[in-house]
């Protein structure tokens, strides 16, 4: 089963994942905490509905807070003004989920119903091209094989808890025949609301695409 210490995934194996003592429960699609009664939290019941259409599951490696060394690896590995700092912070986390993959690829398989035979990384907010996250799968062999650049920037918006069907697009340089049907995992390299992966699972999926599920490396 998954666990809960960083490197690991947040996600519990069991189903009801219910806490006694407080009386909440976990999300049915990311594992967040929720209240007692509802099968979602909020933030994946406002996605929903702004999407019209059913989520991914997602499984998330670790969760952070501001502050501790997984945000300052996350934040360093794109941001750090010196390259060695930059390299040394992709280098920790590659090793982090080439490690957690290793022990919980089985795990997702079953989580999401099915393995995955390519990936694609949610495209930047404020970069042109490509996804800072696109570094960190090429690091990781379980992930690189099955990388491909699937999905640029839409002419719909998305932020923080804003998801849009039209938020990402299929690339003008994938064949969309080539795509349909094929299992993807979404990867992204840190979530908040899961507004973002949501929007690239929905223009995947609308792209013909099986969407299996969404991995985060880190949630805030």
């Amino acid at each position: 089963p998954f666990g809960d210490r960083p490197g690991r995934s947040c996600w519990k194996a069991s189903a009801a994942m219910s806490d006694s003592t407080r009386g909440a429960r976990r999300c049915l699609v990311c594992g967040a905490a929720t209240h007692a009664g509802f099968a979602v939290c909020f933030c994946c019941a406002t996605l929903v509905r702004q999407l019209n259409s059913p989520l991914a599951p997602v499984v998330v490696v670790a969760d952070y807070r501001l502050g501790d060394s997984m945000h300052r690896r996350l934040r360093g590995y794109k941001d750090a003004p010196v390259t060695e700092l930059r390299h040394r912070h992709l280098t920790e986390l590659a090793a982090i989920l080439d490690e957690w993959l290793a022990a919980n690829r089985s795990g997702m398989h079953r989580r999401f119903g099915a393995p995955w035979d390519l990936v694609a990384t949610v495209p930047s907010t404020h970069r042109p091209l490509g996804a800072p996250a696109d570094a960190l799968v090429s690091r990781v062999a379980a992930l690189a094989g099955c990388r491909a650049d699937l999905l640029v920037r839409g002419p719909e918006d998305t932020g923080h808890l804003k998801a849009a069907r039209r938020g990402f697009v299929l690339s003008p340089a994938v064949d969309p025949g080539w795509l349909l049907d094929r299992h993807v995992l979404v990867v992204d390299d840190s979530i908040v609301t899961g507004a973002r992966a949501q929007s690239a699972v929905a223009a995947l999926r609308m792209a013909g695409a099986r969407v299996v599920g969404v991995m985060a490396v880190g949630r805030l």
